[in-house]
């Protein structure tokens, strides 16, 4: 077997590599971006055809229209202002916990590596909290869950869509105990080019923490921290944004995403998972939201698509600030439920280009034509327009 599927649809997800009995396929080939696809050692590989059964990309996930939305915050005032958002994730993650169940997220561990890890203590739920605008490594954690699942334990996981595709093609039915939680994703750039960013702004052998939003869901920023003291902050400006901050302009105006995430099939109202969760853009502005009181750190829209989903939200309906709102609204306010972010002229030009001349395909290709007159004397462009002339 040459490849499990075709590296433009391929998520990353490595469940592949991480069901392949005979240990023949790795996530270790890197396009341009430093994103990971698998490689398979044909001389180990038997064609059992295993890898292609569980591929998420080949073999699609069954879609579900939310039943409802709800506008969500934690009423814990520490949990609400150290989570992203509404810190929904946080308070069903305490609810698996309390219960005698295992969660499984993405956390930013040191030296800039990001990967899903197991949590069963509540104070370790932390480790879980905050955007990740980066894709997190999953290899590890398969084998753990699905023991976990079969032991009969609640089990909790909260990734991507496409992970959680991923997850469930663990199993041929989702099991009654496992509870699966997506986040509205817009396209995951790779731990690598954040990595060589990082190095680049902050040379260091050694890095505490990297976050990505300072608690108010206005200040998005890529903050970077050695031996714990913060030693490099750069705030996203909504209004002036570009040449701030490198890393998240071109995550923000989706330059180096996967291949795969430019036509997710994920990017949809319908969904695979029991619960979304994601900042509730757009709540009030067209549907009237006056008696739903002030939420300064911000608000999390909660979309349960099954029973199970509804199950949890209900047991934790005490902990959370809950407000029902349409379905419609929701969506109409995230785009990623609409669409996937498009791969136009200029994304397609900067991934053409960064290969050859780096970070500097940015600038080049999102300069409008009207810069030009800032950057080249005036004196020459009339010099070179007059020749052109004659």
């Amino acid at each position: 077997m040459e490849k499990v599927c075709d590296f433009d649809i391929c998520t990353g997800c490595g469940l592949c590599a991480s069901s392949c009995s005979k240990g023949c396929i790795s996530m270790s080939k890197r396009d341009s971006l430093g994103h990971l696809y698998p490689i398979i050692n044909s001389e180990k590989c038997i064609d059992c055809g295993l890898c292609q059964k569980k591929c998420p990309a080949l073999n699609p996930v069954e879609l579900n229209q939310p039943t409802a939305a709800y506008a969500v915050w934690s009423r814990d005032e520490e949990d609400y202002k150290s989570s992203t958002s509404g810190g929904a994730a946080s308070v069903i993650s305490q609810y698996v916990i309390e219960n005698g169940g295992v969660v499984y997220g993405c956390a930013m561990l040191p030296d800039i590596e990001v990967k899903h890890i197991r949590v069963d203590n509540i104070s370790d739920i932390k480790k879980l909290k905050g955007s990740k605008y980066v894709q997190s490594n999953m290899e590890d954690v398969y084998p753990q869950l699905k023991e976990d699942v079969k032991s009969g334990r609640m089990t909790l996981f909260v990734g991507t869509p496409c992970q959680v595709a991923a997850v469930k093609k663990l199993f041929k039915d989702q099991p009654d105990n496992l509870i699966l939680v997506d986040l509205i994703c817009h396209g995951v750039p790779s731990v690598e080019l954040l990595r060589k960013h990082i190095k680049r702004v902050v040379p260091s052998p050694h890095y505490s923490n990297v976050s990505f939003r300072d608690g108010n869901l206005n200040r998005v920023c890529l903050k970077v921290e050695v031996d714990g003291d913060a030693v490099y902050s750069r705030y996203h400006n909504p209004r002036n944004r570009r040449y701030d901050e490198w890393y998240l302009d071109t995550f923000l105006d989706g330059y180096t995403y996967r291949d795969s995430c430019y036509h997710c099939q994920f990017a949809c109202a319908k969904r695979g998972s029991d619960i979304t969760i994601g900042d509730f853009w757009g709540l009030g502005k067209n549907i009237p939201a006056d008696y739903i009181p002030a939420h300064p750190n911000g608000c999390s829209v909660v979309l349960p698509s099954t029973e199970t989903g509804n199950i949890v939200i209900e047991a934790i309906s005490s902990k959370v600030y809950l407000y029902k709102r349409t379905v419609q609204e929701a969506v109409k306010g995230n785009g990623q439920l609409n669409r996937p972010v498009i791969l136009g002229r200029r994304r397609r030009m900067f991934r053409r280009l960064f290969p050859i001349i780096g970070r500097f395909a940015y600038r080049l290709v999102i300069f409008d034509r009207f810069l030009i007159w800032r950057i080249v004397p005036k004196h020459i462009l009339e010099y070179l327009l007059k020749r052109r002339r004659k």
